[in-house]
């Protein structure tokens, strides 16, 4: 048998081989005002995760969205392991989300992301996936 498949059936007796589910995990709107003009934004945000096939097995893939006033401003995949930063525009202004994956236990991972647009920063948005699906952000950003 395959070394993966074995580690899998030893865990499978003591945890059941626990595996991200998809689904979709959503941060809380929130306004920003921009200093400079006074300008008001609404931000959302959502991460979207799925099982994509490698090999013969799957590994959870995150998408990100971020939209400025209902607008996608940011649409990318975040990494698993580590930090990703996505970078994309809400008309005129630059929009970056910096994220950092962490590991909150077996298959459950939390991704708090720094959102700023036009380089003020909003607050932070906190995106999380288990295996039993979307479930509320744990701890401060």
């Amino acid at each position: 048998m395959r070394p993966r498949v074995l580690a899998c059936l030893s865990l499978l007796v003591a945890s059941g081989c626990a595996m991200t589910a998809p689904g979709v995990s959503r941060a809380p709107d929130q306004t920003l005002v921009l200093p400079a003009t006074s300008q008001q934004l609404m931000l959302s945000g959502e991460m979207t995760t799925t099982r994509i096939p490698v090999g013969t097995n799957t590994e959870p893939r995150h998408d990100l969205t971020i939209r400025v006033n209902g607008q996608p401003a940011i649409q990318g995949t975040l990494v698993t392991y580590g930090a990703t930063t996505l970078q994309g525009r809400a008309g005129s202004m630059p929009v970056t989300a910096d994220c950092q994956s962490r590991e909150i236990g077996h298959a459950d991972r939390q991704f708090d992301c720094l959102v700023t647009v036009n380089g003020q920063q909003a607050t932070p948005m906190a995106f999380r996936a288990t295996p039993t699906g979307p479930q509320p952000p744990v701890g401060s950003v």
